[in-house]
């Protein structure tokens, strides 16, 4: 099944978490570890020593062999979390704090869960209302120690020195925007409820709307799930139910529509063997095939505040994560972008006297006076 694609064992799974740290990430992808970067030859990012390693020990006795000393192993919780009503901004700005990051700019991350496909200014536009409801169960967190993050030399070395747009768009297609520094890994079970602007439904009337589903969804009750029965007044969206029932950690989302047409909700599995079972069948498969949920991420910009081409490279990628134009399309993008001067140069136009460089004959006569003198000095 394709869905089986995305699936990991328990041991695969932590290799994999250990091994993205260092790794270079794009923030305008959503949050998967097939999404992060390698380094040269595979390495990672920045310089860890690889000579003092230890075995790190994972849930249920998995065993990573030779982790660096610098990467350490935590174990994480089952929360239950239910946001309120927030803009566009307001939520994307929540996101990001998820991310480690600041910032209002949505991230790859914000896009998927609330099914943003456009210019972000647009979506923001048609968004009323942002809200979830859901499950997070965090089976471990990996962390890089924040202190002395340094870079690799020779990704350094191969940042352009001048404002060089394919240059520059080959280093972000290669390296992303930021560097993991950590992975949470588990699952998740949320619903993400987007007010469209033509609802006339108050935050508090959003708010209860997504209680019901939520409870609905969590009940133990209940013996079905939104990806196998349609909820009552809903009706799909055409194409976003295009693999059917899949086995998988990382199914496509399922999206709804009120009888409205003014709310869209988005129920969202990641991790575990999802059939679209119900909510706590589904929970006792994560241990089985967990997956990344959550990621701390640090600018790669901030890590080369004394390397020469920093200033065009930073500008580049704020350019890239403000409009976010297609990847392979970047360079054609950044082309675009090269600063002109539509106005003249300070003291290029002066506004007082200025002598003329060239002669040239003139005539010189009053009104008054019986003569005309020729001047040919002037």
């Amino acid at each position: 099944m394709p869905g089986n694609l995305y699936q990991m064992d328990p041991q695969s799974a932590a290799e994999k978490a250990v091994s993205v740290i260092g790794f270079g990430f794009d923030l305008c992808r959503d949050v998967r570890l097939s999404a992060c970067l390698p380094g040269p030859s595979g390495s990672r990012l920045i310089e860890l020593d690889s000579a003092a390693t230890r075995d790190l020990v994972f849930p249920d006795g998995v065993v990573v062999k030779d982790v660096p000393n610098s990467i350490k192993y935590d174990k994480g919780e089952r929360t239950r979390f239910r946001s309120d009503v927030l803009s566009f901004s307001q939520m994307s700005e929540k996101f990001n704090r998820d991310l480690s990051l600041s910032g209002k700019i949505p991230s790859g991350l914000f896009n998927a869960m609330f099914e943003f496909k456009g210019c972000w200014q647009k979506d923001a536009c048609a968004a009323k209302g942002l809200a979830y409801d859901g499950w997070f169960l965090t089976l471990y967190n990996v962390e890089l120690e924040r202190t002395n993050i340094t870079l690799s030399e020779r990704v350094k070395q191969e940042v352009p020195t001048t404002w060089d747009p394919a240059a520059i768009a080959e280093f972000i297609e290669k390296y992303g925007t930021h560097v993991v520094v950590g992975v949470k890994m588990g699952g998740k079970d949320v619903i993400h409820v987007k007010q469209l602007q033509n609802s006339n439904l108050q935050p508090n009337e959003v708010q209860k709307t997504l209680k019901q589903l939520a409870d609905e969804r969590f009940s133990e009750n209940i013996g079905t799930s939104p990806f196998s029965e349609k909820p009552k007044g809903e009706h799909y969206i055409p194409g976003q139910l295009h693999q059917g029932v899949l086995a998988g950690s990382m199914r496509p989302p399922v999206v709804t529509c009120s009888k409205n047409n003014d709310i869209m909700n988005i129920y969202i599995r990641r991790g575990g063997i999802d059939f679209g079972q119900s909510h706590s069948q589904w929970l006792s498969t994560i241990s089985q095939s967990p997956n990344v949920i959550s990621m701390s991420l640090v600018p790669i910009t901030s890590l080369l505040s004394c390397a020469r081409g920093n200033g065009f490279l930073s500008h580049a990628v704020n350019l890239y994560l403000r409009y976010k134009p297609p990847i392979e399309e970047l360079h054609v993008f950044l082309e675009f972008q090269i600063p002109r001067q539509w106005a003249p140069v300070y003291s290029d136009l002066p506004l007082g006297l200025k002598h003329r460089k060239q002669s040239s004959p003139s005539l010189q006569f009053t009104f008054m006076g019986p003569k005309l003198y020729v001047n040919t000095a002037r």
